[in-house]
């Protein structure tokens, strides 16, 4: 039985994110307008959607990094 229930456990978690992933697609999708992005060392200028997609990128990387670096992956 404890197959079934981690079964469903990842089955809810990959709808999840899958729903999270169009909401944030979504959102970007409907932001291009132009933006000055700061960093240290500079500035660059660029579509908002870009920006929002590098971030939620990196953020996804970071996610699924984190736990293995903890050592619970």
């Amino acid at each position: 039985m404890e197959g079934a229930a981690k079964s469903a456990r990842r089955s809810g978690r990959f709808w999840a994110i899958v729903i999270l992933a169009v909401i944030g697609l979504v959102f970007a999708a409907a932001n291009f307008q132009k933006v000055e992005i700061d960093f240290i060392v500079g500035e660059a200028h660029a579509p908002l959607v870009v920006a929002l997609l590098i971030s939620g990128g990196i953020g996804f990387i970071v996610g699924l990094a984190l736990p293995r670096l903890r050592g619970r992956g």
